[in-house]
């Protein structure tokens, strides 16, 4: 299930989000502080082009869903997830609640937002996280793959999308 995250959840998602595992596979791989998250927190909450979502698995949060440049007239949208590695590892339920989120991820950007289109940028190597794309209908978009540089190194970005039937 997701709802609209709260202010009572910042803290948690921040923690989740510099998990070592979660960065790894983030284009912004530097641990956020408490001020910047407060900044992105705040910067997100004003903006209507985006949303933070909470994704609770057997009745506790333990993800976050990012919605960006959500635009309504072209039904377009860009997402994002990660999970709370902790508290799900150790109880055996990361994959139920990985397959969980990414299902109740889709189901909000094509009901609740009505996207024609939901683009997810992934890392070339974020091998198991592709794979649950395209296990969900998400197709590649190679002209709008890039390389970037994260620490140093040249690493490619892939752009997938999600198209709704009636896009």
């Amino acid at each position: 299930m997701l709802r609209p995250a709260e202010p009572r959840d910042a803290e948690n998602v921040r923690r989740w989000r510099n998990h070592p595992e979660v960065r790894a596979q983030f284009l912004f791989r530097d641990v956020i502080s408490p001020d910047g998250h407060r900044v992105w927190w705040e910067r997100v909450a004003a903006d209507p082009a985006a949303r933070v979502l909470i994704y609770e698995h057997d009745g506790e949060g333990v993800g976050a869903v990012t919605f960006k440049d959500h635009d309504p007239l072209t039904r377009t949208a860009e997402w994002g997830f990660f999970l709370d590695l902790e508290s799900l590892r150790p109880r055996g339920a990361l994959f139920g609640a990985w397959i969980g989120l990414e299902q109740a991820a889709i189901r909000y950007a094509l009901d609740d937002l009505g996207l024609a289109v939901l683009g997810a940028r992934t890392l070339s190597g974020n091998k198991p996280v592709l794979a649950l794309h395209r296990r969900n209908g998400f197709v590649e978009v190679p002209e709008k793959h890039y390389t970037t540089t994260i620490d140093g190194t040249p690493t490619r970005v892939l752009w997938l999308e999600l198209h709704s039937r009636d896009s």
